[in-house]
């Protein structure tokens, strides 16, 4: 339990901040190495089983509940299973992935 609240807290708190150079940076400062997302040899691909491993589904639209217009981790299309490389780049700019079609100002980190 204590492990989904910090998941969550930091979920929200990247969601208050701009966008960053891509995922990565963010996993970098957290002191992570590239073997942490990316297997033994860092070169492995990333899925969102690979972002599933540390950060849980439930938690992260717990933690975007009150983003408006709409909760960008549940969508009418997708539920809750849109692919994380829809929005979150491992190593460019994140981008707002709904956007294609609405008009959302959502910050994705």
């Amino acid at each position: 339990m204590f492990k989904q609240a910090i998941i969550a807290a930091a979920a929200a708190l990247l969601f208050a901040t701009a966008a960053s150079a891509g995922v990565a940076d963010h996993h970098t400062k957290m002191g992570l190495d590239c073997k942490s997302c990316h297997g033994p040899d860092g070169k492995g691909e990333v899925t969102t089983q690979t972002c599933t491993g540390c950060h849980q589904v439930d938690a992260l639209v717990a933690s975007t509940k009150d983003v408006k217009p709409t909760n960008p981790h549940v969508s009418p299309h997708y539920g809750n299973e849109l692919d994380c490389a829809s929005c979150h780049m491992g190593h460019s700019d994140s981008e707002n992935f709904c956007n294609q079609c609405h008009q959302f100002d959502f910050k994705v980190p």
